[in-house]
């Protein structure tokens, strides 16, 4: 809250209270005149009640409960009229004591309502920062999944390497004279399923150019990670 803010709530806040003490000296006065048992709590069933209802009014619109909103309303605008109409009965019977004794419930009410939204407004000025360092704390929905190693295929130099691995792989399971497995060069060179399948497929068809000592004369053509053989 702002310097003038302050000093704004800080007169509002006086103004209130002169506005209340006035208003509930009128209500004692009114309920000895009307026999009340005990004159000085009577003020508790209008005024205290007119100012209840107007935050629970607040409440109510902020959190979007019509039924209370609706609820608090009646009892609002019943509080101050009863207020109003007592004042205005007990004051002197002249113009300017009827016109101050219903002004003054009136501007109680107003003036508090100033106050609750100048604290409404501080405590949501006091959120926002909290509310923006959580936002910036959390990471963003594209950061959240990260693709691993496993589920995404090797490419560029890494393929490459990959490659010349299944290569002495295959060679060296082959020296054996036994066929090589998609599964058996998959263990041995640290490969896919899918990979081991499309090169043990290309392997053997250019077997011959395997020689026994476990490097491949003439490069086989390159079959990219992921991409399926064709029987």
């Amino acid at each position: 809250m702002s310097r003038a803010q302050h000093i704004l709530a800080v007169i509002v806040g006086l103004i209130t209270g002169v506005l209340l003490m006035e208003s509930y000296g009128a209500m004692v006065t009114a309920a000895r005149a009307g026999g009340r048992a005990i004159p000085e709590l009577w003020p508790l069933g209008t005024e205290a009640l007119a100012l209840a209802m107007e935050v629970s009014v607040l409440e109510a619109k902020r959190l979007g409960h019509r039924a209370v909103l609706r609820l608090s309303w009646l009892l609002l605008v019943a509080s101050v009229a009863l207020s109003t109409l007592l004042q205005v009965a007990v004051a002197p019977p002249t113009l300017v004591g009827y016109l101050t004794a219903g002004a003054t419930p009136v501007w109680l009410l107003g003036s508090f309502a100033v106050l609750s939204l100048l604290y409404r407004a501080e405590v949501s000025a006091d959120q926002a920062p909290a509310t923006a360092e959580g936002s910036a704390e959390r990471p963003p929905a594209s950061a959240a999944v990260v693709p691993t190693s496993a589920q995404t295929p090797p490419t560029g130099a890494e393929a490459l390497t990959k490659r010349a691995q299944a290569e002495r792989a295959y060679a060296e399971l082959s020296a054996t004279g036994a066929p090589v497995s998609a599964g058996q060069l998959a263990t041995a060179a640290g490969l896919s399923a899918s990979y081991a399948r499309a090169l043990v497929a290309e392997f053997h068809a250019r077997s011959p150019a395997f020689q026994h000592n476990g490097r491949p004369g003439s490069p086989p053509a390159r079959v990219e990670p992921g991409q399926e053989a064709t029987p």
